[in-house]
């Protein structure tokens, strides 16, 4: 029975991560203090912080990253980080909470090469693109 209100809890973590709701972030927390220590060992490839930076929840994000911010550097099943799809999207209040966490989150390479950077140059983002650039000149 506890195995199925864990699984429980991380398909709702991961809602709300779309919603971006952070009362239920912070109510999962509560109620499991090391659930998203456990978000690894799921059969999912994105962490909810792969899906809050896609979407543009930035509370939710921030709100992860203060929780968790190991997070940040995180890889999916492609090899990219939340950096890397805040920057696709143009996220760049997203963009600006990744890179405080971690800026070397900048100099990941993806499984075809592609740094962040790359992502938001590629897909016309440019405030994205300078925020990269002021953050980590080194990333070009």
């Amino acid at each position: 029975m506890e195995v199925r209100r864990e699984e429980d809890d991380i398909i709702e973590l991961y809602n709300a991560s779309m919603s971006g709701s952070t009362t239920t972030l912070y109510r999962l927390i509560h109620n499991d203090p090391h659930l998203l220590s456990k978000i690894s060992l799921t059969s999912f490839s994105e962490t909810p912080l792969h899906i809050s930076a896609l979407v543009g929840q930035l509370d939710f994000s921030k709100a992860l990253l203060l929780q968790k911010p190991q997070l940040a550097v995180e890889l999916d099943s492609h090899k990219r980080c939340p950096l890397h799809l805040a920057s696709a999207e143009g996220h760049v209040d997203i963009v600006r909470a990744l890179l405080h966490a971690n800026s070397n989150a900048c100099l990941i390479r993806d499984q075809d090469g592609r740094i962040p950077l790359h992502y938001a140059v590629i897909r016309g983002r440019v405030e994205a693109v300078k925020e990269l650039i002021i953050t980590r000149p080194d990333s070009t």
